[in-house]
């Protein structure tokens, strides 16, 4: 008979080790909020990253996703998963719900959906959600994420039009303002482009679509936090962002918040999908549910980390991201690399090499012999672009270190 006092593995030698069985899991180690009032704390600010040895593990990320986490968020992701069908998890979950729409200033009536899933699924379930072959999109596509929608569409029969723009081109006013909408249902686009790091002019297309009725679909997904988004101002319908850019959580877990035009608008269609189906969703929220097994580990780290972010505002963020995103940019005048956007986004820096050196053989350098990660492309853009993200438990000394490096292999 087992001893139930031990568990075992196999350790390097194949030989069975006891290990002491673990406490149960304690209501009491599920995150709980950071009181505002704290006198003066500011918990993202004071989140340090502990220094490490350089190793495959122990790199600095300056990618887009996943990012350098925070301290606290690591913690939680250690621990033991809790069982989810409780009401403390229900909690923890309207918590979640209540936080999102206030930072993403979501107009009241709003609704938040938890989707266990990457980016491309928040992507392709609003599609299916609000658009149907009866339908017509118009698609902004400045890179691959602009693709990808079209690509869902076709995919689901869906009919749609798509503004092709050049990498790295935002789309010029004039010809915002020269939209006739009237035949769309839905204008999706990208906050930037994250392939070339190209921010678009949200509010202009926002006015577009309110002059016509028009559903504004709008995949934040790494701008969040970064870039600022205000689903009120901006007439945003569908808003979804992703846990592991600007969140700097775990990555599998996708929000989505969709406002009362969108939600009165999923209650008239039958919905041809049974796990990305909205109304499945929005049933079990009422409760602080989903329908199916969430990635409640992530969760645990997205109530935590929306308890920090709310003691010092979105604004606030987005404006460290903004001041590290220039601090780097100048930190590099003089070395031979070009921002690639006419338009950057806060989130990240697109660089162009003008010394004829290829992007990912930079990319490579870095990672290989300072332990520093910055974001490749690829297909057309792999030689030509790479990208530095400014999002997650970075500072500017990380900046410095990036810009050092740059210098040393641009010599």
């Amino acid at each position: 008979m087992r001893n139930s006092s031990v568990q075992t593995y196999f350790g390097p030698s194949a030989a069975l080790q006891p290990l002491p069985v673990p406490p149960a899991m304690d209501v009491a180690l599920l995150p709980t909020p950071l009181p505002v009032a704290e006198a003066g704390r500011d918990p993202i600010a004071s989140a340090k990253r502990e220094p490490t040895e350089k190793g495959p593990m122990h790199q600095t990320l300056f990618t887009v996703g996943p990012v350098q986490m925070y301290p606290e968020s690591l913690r939680i992701a250690s621990q033991q998963i809790p069982y989810f069908r409780t009401e403390e998890f229900s909690q923890t979950v309207l918590e979640c719900e209540k936080m999102m729409c206030a930072l993403a200033a979501a107009p009241t009536g709003s609704r938040m959906i938890l989707l266990t899933a990457s980016g491309t699924g928040a992507m392709e379930a609003a599609v299916l959600n609000l658009l149907g072959p009866e339908d017509r999109a118009l698609i902004v596509v400045g890179g691959g994420f602009g693709q990808r929608f079209c690509d869902i569409c076709e995919d689901h029969g869906i009919p749609y039009d798509a503004i092709r723009l050049e990498p790295g081109q935002s789309i010029k006013p004039a010809r915002i303002d020269a939209l006739e909408l009237e035949n769309y249902k839905a204008l999706l686009v990208n906050a930037h482009e994250t392939s070339t790091g190209v921010l678009y002019d949200l509010d202009r297309l926002g006015a577009a679509c309110r002059r016509s009725g028009t559903f504004f679909i709008v995949d934040a997904i790494s701008a969040f936090l970064c870039d600022p988004i205000d689903m009120a101002g901006l007439g945003i319908d569908l808003f979804m962002t992703g846990s592991q850019k600007a969140l700097a959580l775990a990555p599998g877990l996708s929000i989505l918040i969709l406002g009362p035009r969108a939600l009165e608008d999923v209650k008239r269609r039958k919905i041809r999908s049974h796990y990305f189906a909205f109304p499945r969703y929005l049933a079990d929220a009422e409760r602080g549910q989903t329908p199916f097994t969430p990635a409640v580990g992530v969760i645990l780290q997205l109530h935590e980390r929306l308890n920090s972010i709310m003691a010092v505002g979105a604004a606030e963020l987005t404006r460290r991201c903004s001041a590290m995103a220039m601090h780097f940019r100048a930190s590099i005048n003089g070395l031979p690399f070009a921002v690639f956007p006419d338009s950057p986004s806060n989130a990240l820096t697109a660089l162009t090499p003008t010394n004829g050196a290829s992007a990912y053989d930079i990319y490579s350098t870095l990672k290989s012999r300072f332990c520093l990660v910055v974001t490749p492309n690829g297909g057309a853009l792999r030689d030509k672009v790479f990208r530095v993200g400014h999002m997650g438990n970075l500072a500017k000394s990380d900046m410095d270190v990036l810009a050092t490096a740059l210098k040393e292999i641009s010599k």
